[in-house]
């Protein structure tokens, strides 16, 4: 009974914050340049840069619109690409900082140091990511780049020494390093870091060219039955894990994978502007859900006058889940796992079919 009231109780809020869309995350690509070369990125990143991108007074004027619009209360979460390699980094978080708004980072940590580090808790950061694919061999072979994980796995004992206050490490599961999840967890542990998040490996950008970096139906499961099955031992250690928010789960047992229930707040709560001033829902999202540029009409008009295929999802009407009973609760799940247009998601935790 206790269970039934709270996923309505849930299913309540989630409306609520679907018609009101308050904006709580933004999410800046400042640029596509990386120093790594990851088989399964997304968003099929280079060393050099490929196309247009937003100079910094172009960004610093962004976050300058932000911060009138919508006040400070926003976290800005600065992405790439590898953040680190914008070369005015400095400048944009002294300027965030300087209008005391939040911000946080998402980095591969090849670059961080004590000094580079020391400059971004002097800049106020208030969180920060890094990536961890297993241990060195299985790390190595993911992110293509021998000697990637000796340079990570110090970024993230810099990192756990630090007191940043909110710390963690993303793990993108596939099958070569499903089956080392509990060595992974070891060396989070080790760094002091408290918290993990886990994620399947999705079929965009480079991944969508190598099928063997994503799990089957079953693997998925495996995946979601170790964090199950460990979740409070690990919770004892110290080092909360969790997996990601990429799908819909039945709610009994979604609570016991996840500290917070689905819902992919994709153009809900959270934006991104991307490196050319695209906007979007999520960074990870297909073209086919970009809704403009930042530089045309301003992300404030594009948040209030666009987004409905986020907040409404009409269009599943006309796909195959229309039919599902799950429907009404999953709406299609993650934004991320859809192409406008096409008739099922990348895949889907409740449906083997799905793939």
């Amino acid at each position: 009974m206790f269970g039934r009231l709270r996923s309505l109780a849930f299913d309540l809020y989630r409306r609520l914050e679907i018609r009101q869309h308050p904006l709580l995350y933004l999410f800046l690509e400042l640029t596509r340049r990386c120093n790594l070369s990851c088989r399964h990125c997304g968003s099929d990143c280079a060393t050099e840069q490929a196309g247009e991108e937003l100079t910094t007074e172009s960004w610093l004027k962004i976050i300058d619109d932000v911060n009138k619009s919508f006040g400070n209360s926003v976290v800005l979460v600065l992405t790439g690409g590898e953040p680190l390699l914008h070369g005015e980094l400095d400048r944009i978080t002294a300027h965030i900082s300087s209008l005391s708004m939040r911000w946080g980072m998402v980095t591969n940590g090849q670059l961080l140091s004590d000094c580079r580090l020391a400059s971004l808790i002097d800049n106020g950061i208030e969180s920060i990511t890094v990536s961890l694919d297993g241990p060195e061999q299985a790390h190595d072979r993911l992110r293509n780049r021998p000697g990637s994980f000796v340079k990570t796995l110090k970024a993230i004992n810099l990192v756990g020494r630090s007191q940043i206050p909110m710390r963690d490490i993303v793990t993108c599961v596939h099958p070569g390093n499903l089956d080392l999840l509990d060595v992974t967890a070891e060396i989070i542990l080790k760094a002091g870091i408290p918290a993990w998040r886990l994620f399947r490996i999705f079929p965009a950008g480079r991944a969508a060219r190598q099928p063997d970096l994503s799990l089957d139906f079953e693997q998925s499961w495996r995946m979601l039955h170790w964090i199950e099955q460990h979740k409070p031992r690990l919770a004892k250690r110290g080092l909360t894990v969790n997996a990601s928010c990429e799908g819909y789960l039945p709610p009994d047992f979604d609570r016991r994978v996840r500290d917070v229930p689905f819902f992919c707040r994709a153009g809900i709560n959270f934006g991104a502007i991307l490196a050319d001033g695209t906007v979007t829902g999520c960074s990870n999202n297909h073209a086919s859900f970009q809704q403009g540029n930042v530089l045309e009409n301003g992300f404030r008009y594009l948040w209030e006058n666009r987004f409905e295929a986020f907040r409404q999802r009409a269009w599943l009407a006309e796909t195959d889940c229309a039919g599902c009973r799950d429907v009404r609760r999953c709406r299609g799940g993650s934004i991320h796992l859809w192409k406008l247009g096409e008739k099922s998601p990348a895949f889907c935790y409740q449906r083997p079919t799905v793939q």
